[in-house]
């Protein structure tokens, strides 16, 4: 035998021993799946957090008797703030990286009745109006905000949104005193809304019948020379008459300034005579027969004007006065 044949059919065993191994009985027809490392799932795109924007506030609203303005507040940093006259823009400004912002008219605001109110716009957010209105006051020339002959002195109210309102500015000018309640009210189920004016940053304290209410911390210096505190006890008060006493506290908790007044809770009634006569009843406000005799509470000050011979306070007006309603 050659030796070329001797290695072909060497080869031709090696491949048929290959082949056979392939098809042994122990080997099995299925093939074992590959194995598959389980993946963790993707973490789910976060959304977005919504920041809740607080809605723009009034701090400072200032009108000499020319009518011209400087308006200050607080907005969402870096917001952009419409002031609105009227329902009519009248301005805009941008709020700081602190959301402090002031306004200040290029024109001064023309006599008469002014509701002034913030529309902000804080990126794609829809626009957020203030829940504050300001209602402003502006005599004419030469006259006070009856229309009489007069000093033409400015009336600016912050109307909060439960009914009840702060002054911002008085229409008697600067006052030197020390402590002042400027603003008494009530809602029909008689819960109480208090505010005045005091040394910045004092504590106040207020009684009814030597029983304490609450108490209130003025705010800061805006200019004005004193502070703005507010004061909404959490228990309503009773229909009757009440001693309203409001004491400033010092650092000793010994009374530095005090204020006191007959207060009456009742249902709001009122007499009216004829079309130009009002005999007060028990329960009633100047707000209140303003609002039942001109349909707008806020035209208080125009009795408060015509019967400054019987109201040296306008917060204080008692059951039986008798008061005049001019026809403007």
């Amino acid at each position: 035998m050659s030796r070329l044949l001797f290695i072909a059919i060497i080869g031709v065993t090696v491949i048929a021993a290959a082949i056979g191994l392939n098809y042994a009985p122990w080997q099995s027809d299925d093939v074992a799946p590959p194995v598959v490392t389980p993946q963790a799932p993707e973490p789910a795109a976060k959304q977005p957090q919504t920041m809740k924007l607080e809605p723009p506030t009034f701090d400072v609203v200032r009108v000499n008797p020319n009518g011209n303005t400087v308006i200050a507040g607080r907005a969402m940093p870096d917001s952009m703030v419409i002031n609105l006259d009227n329902g009519v823009e009248f301005g805009r400004i941008k709020a700081d990286d602190r959301g402090e912002w002031v306004f200040v008219p290029e024109k001064p605001l023309a006599p008469g009745t002014h509701t002034l109110r913030l529309k902000m716009l804080a990126g794609s957010a829809a626009p957020v109006m203030s829940v504050e209105d300001v209602v402003i006051i502006v005599p004419e020339a030469g006259k006070d905000i009856a229309g009489r002959s007069g000093d033409g002195h400015i009336l600016a109210l912050k109307m909060n949104p439960d009914g009840s309102s702060t002054v911002l500015q008085k229409p008697g000018g600067a006052s030197s005193t020390k402590l002042s309640v400027d603003s008494v009210d009530y809602n029909d189920d008689g819960r109480l809304s208090v505010s005045g004016s005091s040394h910045p940053n004092a504590m106040v304290q207020i009684y009814l019948d030597n029983k304490l209410i609450g108490h209130a911390r003025a705010g800061d210096d805006k200019g004005q020379g004193h502070g703005i505190w507010t004061m909404n006890p959490d228990d309503p008060v009773k229909p009757g008459l009440y001693t309203l006493r409001a004491d400033q506290i010092g650092t000793d908790g010994k009374v530095i300034h005090r204020v006191e007044f007959p207060f009456s809770r009742a249902e709001p009634t009122a007499e009216i005579v004829d079309d130009n006569t009002i005999i007060v009843q028990p329960g009633n406000s100047l707000w209140r027969l303003a609002r039942s005799s001109y349909g707008k509470g806020n035209r208080y000050t125009v009795i408060f004007e015509a019967n400054q011979d019987q109201i040296t306070d306008p917060d204080l007006i008692y059951p039986g006065q008798v008061f005049k309603l001019p026809d403007n």
